[in-house]
Formats: structure tokens, C-alpha cells, sequence
């Protein structure tokens, strides 16, 4: 039998979900937000009357444990359905942790990888299609050191608190480097990320290859992936690691 080991963390704030049934086609200006929209919104920021006081005191008592380049900032953040109702339902991080011994494989190399998706929302739908989510990053990793018992070898986690803008971050230890990314979502469907101070411009691929080397540098590859759900990217992920030209990336000499 097979096994597998996912890390899957959704976070749907029932205090923040609409109402309303359905993802109805009234949005702003077929499924945008207006100028207009977008700069009551940053004004919202400095109006406590429209803050969001129980996502402020559950940030407050949260774990501080840090799981990525960035300190978990605590900011009161206006109510989400001011942008619109049904404009935020979830989003979430997936993929392998290595926990247990279960990894990808490329020959003899281990392979790690994360990415982060928002679920279906009356904002985003015209981009999703039929899927319940999106796949906006994905980040594969070539490693020599995963702790099975208390995972010191990575963390991650993904943040709706710029809603309707969204952030992800995470990192990976590997026996003498440290992987740290940052992946962050627009409300104009534009995506980027930073890696270790690379910066990857996601519209040209949201899948991002890592290979450390024996100096300690880095070397990338970025991957025009389809749109891909939470539940596709895991079979997509082995079809990848098949392709010859990424075969190649991970086993290459130089790498660790």
C-alpha cells in the first residue's frame, strides 16, 4: 500500500464567510474591485469602527512561532465582507513535510514542496473555473536533512489578514543552507515571489524549483504550470519530477 504524508492547513474564518449561497455574479465590475473600492478599504485600516476585534484578539493570543523570514505582525484589519460579501472563503498551504520518512524522490534525491491556494470566492471565480481552489505557488525543494520528529526542517503558513490581498511564507533548513520564500496573491490576480532575494514574477510559471549546491549557492528553475487545485497539485507534482529537464535540475553534480 501506499503512504502518504501531507501537510494541509485551510483556514476558513466562519466569523468572515458570507451568508449568501452560491457565488453570485453581482460582483464589482465582473469580478474586480473598483479604485474606489480598493482606496475605502485602505482608509478602513485606520478606522477602528470598522475593525474586525475578534480576529485582532485571536491574532494577539496566537502561536508566535515563526515560520518564515517575516514576524508574524498583529494589525487590526477592517471586517472582510466590507469588500464584499462572499469575497473571502478560505485559503490554505499543501504539500509534502517529510514527516515519517515520506518524500519525493528524483533517483537518490529528496524532494520536499509546499504551495499555497485560495478557495473559490465571488472575487476569484471567473479565474477558477469549475475547481473549489487555486494553486497561486508552488515551491519544490532538493534537500539533505529532514527532522521527522519535531520538523525543524521547514515551516510555513499563509495569511488572509491583507484580504483582499493574500500572503504566504514558509522555509526550509537543509544540512548547511537555509531556503527562505515569500509568496503573496493580489486582489487582480497578479502573484509573485521572493526567494532567498530572487524574485520570481508567478504569471511566468507558479512553480518554482530549488536545487542548493555543495558552495552554499542556489540554483532555480520556474515551471509555466497549469491551474491546478489542492487536489491535483500532488499527481501534477509526480508528473513533474518525471520530465527529463527536471531530472536533470535535481541530480546534477553540483547539487548537495
Amino acid at each position: 500500500m501506499k503512504h502518504h504524508f501531507y501537510l494541509l492547513i485551510s483556514i476558513l474564518l466562519i466569523s468572515c464567510k458570507s451568508k449568501t449561497s452560491g457565488y453570485e455574479k453581482k460582483t464589482l465590475n465582473n469580478n474586480s474591485i473598483s479604485k474606489e473600492k480598493i482606496l475605502k478599504h485602505l482608509a478602513n485600516r485606520n478606522d477602528s469602527t470598522t475593525w474586525n476585534n475578534e480576529l485582532l484578539q485571536s491574532d494577539l493570543s496566537r502561536n508566535t512561532k515563526k515560520n518564515g523570514p517575516f514576524e508574524y505582525g498583529v494589525f487590526p484589519v477592517p471586517s472582510y465582507n466590507l469588500i464584499g460579501e462572499g469575497s473571502f472563503t478560505g485559503l490554505g498551504n499543501y504539500g509534502y513535510t517529510g514527516a515519517q520518512g515520506y518524500f519525493k524522490k528524483v533517483k537518490d534525491k529528496k524532494i520536499l514542496f509546499n504551495s499555497f491556494f485560495v478557495m473559490k470566492n465571488t472575487l476569484n471565480d471567473i479565474h477558477i473555473d469549475e475547481k473549489e481552489n487555486l494553486i497561486f505557488f508552488q515551491i519544490i525543494v532538493l534537500t539533505d536533512y529532514i527532522d521527522s520528529q519535531n520538523f525543524t526542517h521547514l515551516g510555513s503558513e499563509i495569511i488572509s489578514r491583507n484580504h483582499p490581498d493574500y500572503i504566504g511564507q514558509g522555509f526550509y533548513k537543509t544540512k548547511n543552507n537555509k531556503i527562505d520564500y515569500v509568496a503573496f496573491l493580489t486582489h487582480d490576480q497578479n502573484s509573485y515571489a521572493i526567494i532567498n532575494t530572487r524574485i520570481f514574477d508567478l504569471k511566468y510559471g507558479k512553480t518554482i524549483l530549488i536545487a542548493p549546491q555543495k558552495d552554499k549557492s542556489l540554483r532555480s528553475m520556474q515551471i509555466m504550470s497549469p491551474k491546478l487545485s489542492s487536489k491535483e497539485i500532488d499527481e501534477y507534482t509526480d508528473i513533474l519530477l518525471h520530465k527529463t529537464e527536471v531530472i536533470e535540475f535535481f541530480t546534477n553534480k553540483e547539487n548537495i
